[in-house]
């Protein structure tokens, strides 16, 4: 197993300017003094997603493959549809694999409809899980896309007499670049494809590929998360006052789904260091927090605005230079927020707390420290 590419000093830089490390460092010191009790947390981590290739699942035991798979089919008006099998789970996957293919197609976005999660139309597939779906699904999309217009290019040559490999796609259209040839719409080599007409020997009619792409590797994303947090010593209740969160995904496509993908995780991290427990009753067994009446969730009112950036080292284990992101804030969070509150504690003398931390806990640790203080 081998961590693909990382800038780990680069993230680092980014929180610590973003974050004003020493600044609070000053204030956190200053408001000790007047019996606040504020405290930064700080965790840095890697992974490894995408899984892939075959071989290696194999290897280790799992019983699927590691490929994923893409088909696009262009219409003759030169419309195209993509089918994918990864599947979205409220990730927006739909409108990054369309951008992929747009931008392979050069074509507008609105002329790519995705079809997922249909087994009736879709080729086999893996799905969504470990991050996958844009190193491994995205990159079917790529190199699928790539063939089309490999093909197309070959259907444009004789209309332009030239050879295919003097042919650029731009735009939309193809073209020859460094000559006076007038520009060849895509739309209308996609009509000729269908006609027929001016086929190489041995083509078959039609724009249409199938793709089952199988990574070389996996990717590593990695990043620095930084929380700074207040502990009220009367009532155990922990107030996020900041969260900075650099993460290194690779190439990133699409930068407001990408926030909105660390939000989800750092949220979700969130929960499990502050909130979310399964309790059971000791004599009984009974679960006792078998609903949201009982088992704490987090709410918009109890999280800070999560301030995303991002380091972006390509890696080279697919073609589109992307890691995975879907669990990098759910990675992140826990140690940061546990840190940033047991920093809060240092005063106390507690170095160390279960998650999750509920107000009842920190608050009962308090109190034991300053008993034992007394005595």
């Amino acid at each position: 197993m081998i961590y693909d590419t990382g800038n780990y000093q680069g993230c680092l830089d980014k929180a610590v300017a973003a974050f004003d490390y020493a600044g609070r460092r000053e204030e956190q010191q200053r408001l000790r003094t007047a019996g606040r009790y504020r405290g930064i947390g700080v965790a840095a981590y890697t992974e490894m997603c995408g899984m892939a290739p075959s071989r290696r699942l194999a290897a280790n035991g799992f019983d699927r493959g590691g490929w994923e798979s893409a088909r696009i089919a262009i219409d003759a008006s030169g419309r195209a549809t993509l089918y994918s099998g990864s599947m979205s789970q409220g990730h927006g996957h739909a409108t990054v694999l369309a951008q992929i293919a747009a931008d392979v197609l050069q074509m507008p976005l609105e002329n790519i409809d995705v079809v997922q999660g249909d087994t009736k139309q879709v080729q086999a597939g893996h799905g969504t899980f470990n991050s996958r779906s844009m190193p491994v699904g995205g990159s079917a999309v790529h190199v699928c896309a790539g063939r089309i217009v490999e093909k197309a290019k070959k259907i444009a040559a004789p209309m332009m007499e030239v050879a295919a490999q003097d042919i650029a796609l731009e735009a939309g259209s193809f073209s020859v670049p460094g000559t006076n040839i007038a520009p060849l719409p895509f739309a209308r080599v996609a009509r000729m494809a269908y006609l027929g007409h001016v086929l190489p020997d041995g083509m078959e009619p039609g724009l249409d590929e199938t793709l089952f792409y199988d990574p070389t590797g996996m990717g590593a994303p990695s990043g620095v998360h930084m929380a700074y947090v207040e502990v009220d010593p009367d009532t155990g209740m922990i107030e996020i006052l900041d969260y900075v969160a650099v993460d290194d995904a690779g190439v990133i496509i699409n930068p407001l789904l990408a926030r909105g993908q660390i939000h989800g995780g750092v949220v979700q991290g969130i929960g499990q260091a502050l909130y979310e427990e399964a309790r059971y009753d000791p004599d009984s067994g009974q679960l006792l927090t078998g609903s949201l009446l009982d088992y704490a969730v987090p709410r918009a009112d109890s999280l800070p605005q999560i301030r995303s950036q991002f380091q972006q080292t390509p890696s080279p284990t697919n073609p589109l230079g992307v890691k995975g992101i879907g669990e990098s804030g759910a990675i992140g969070a826990p140690p940061t927020i546990v840190h940033a509150v047991l920093d809060a504690l240092v005063p106390f003398g507690i170095a160390q707390l279960d998650m999750p931390l509920t107000p009842q806990k920190v608050l009962s640790a308090i109190q034991s420290a300053r008993q034992d203080k007394s005595h």
